[in-house]
């Protein structure tokens, strides 16, 4: 003990009390969220949602594409899932698109990630413009091959930062998934070569960043997992009640709200709402 310093006896009841209160103090609190069902549609075109985003511009509209099997294309849904239109991509594949994200620029943009076998050398993405007038047509696409650093893998989530554009794909495996970022700036005519950063849950199907800020979702079959930011150790939260099957998630434009979609024929779109 330093000279001059002086100690002050804590007696014992002073202890137990401290304990007590520290006890008794409450955890830090994790918002709650609950669930519900949206609509359901009545395109029987709509058979197999796999990708679901929000509209770049402020309207109540989604866009959301089938699994493997479909040709290039998207629908443009209402909130009450009325599809409002179908859009074809020109000059462009669809082998296993399996996620959609929406991006700066009024893009929007389809994984056709999907590697079942694992055995595809290169995965690919396709980034159109996002119609500003909702009727059924045919636009233009751009394609850009990617690259796993360290062989094939299957995927079947993709997110896009809504304001740099910097692309992620999540792997999924029966162990453990990973996430992979794609470079910077992709260039249409090389192979873009991503770079593994973190681990991610096994099985997931689905991801997207919210619109503002760095939070972003990567969903499985029963539950979404909420990250506040990268790296950080995400919230489990369950799917709703009733929302038996699905693979695709987006946020809401306010953030306030996780939308996932359903596969089947006369499935629907519903909801994860933050209080």
């Amino acid at each position: 003990m330093r000279p001059g310093l002086r100690t002050r006896a804590i007696s014992p009841l002073a202890v137990v009390t401290m304990c007590i209160a520290a006890l008794l103090a409450p955890a830090p609190a994790h918002a709650a969220w609950a669930g519900s069902l949206v609509c359901t549609h009545t395109n029987p075109q709509i058979r197999e949602t796999s990708g679901l985003s929000r509209s770049t511009y402020k309207r109540n509209v989604l866009f959301l594409h089938n699994d493997s099997g479909d040709s290039a294309r998207f629908f443009a849904v209402s909130r009450d899932c009325v599809t409002l239109a179908t859009i074809n991509i020109r000059g462009v594949s669809a082998r296993d698109w399996e996620d959609m994200s929406s991006g700066p620029n009024h893009t929007l943009w389809f994984g056709d990630i999907g590697d079942n076998g694992q055995r595809r050398a290169t995965i690919s993405v396709v980034r159109v413009k996002e119609p500003k007038t909702l009727v059924s047509k045919t636009i233009n696409g751009t394609t850009f091959e990617l690259a796993y650093p360290d062989g094939a893998h299957n995927a079947e989530s993709m997110m896009i930062r809504p304001k740099t554009g910097r692309l992620y794909v999540v792997t999924k495996s029966k162990t453990a998934g990973a996430i992979y970022r794609a470079p910077k700036v992709l260039d249409p005519n090389n192979v873009n070569v991503m770079t593994r950063i973190d681990d991610a849950q096994r099985g997931m199907s689905g991801a997207d960043f919210a619109r503002k800020g760095g939070r972003f979702v990567i969903r499985g079959y029963e539950g979404v997992w909420i990250y506040e930011k990268m790296f950080a150790e995400p919230v489990r939260v369950a799917v709703p009640r009733g929302h038996t099957f699905g693979e695709a998630v987006t946020w809401s434009r306010n953030g306030r709200a996780i939308i996932l979609g359903g596969e089947g024929v006369g499935t629907g779109i519903w909801k994860l709402v933050e209080y």
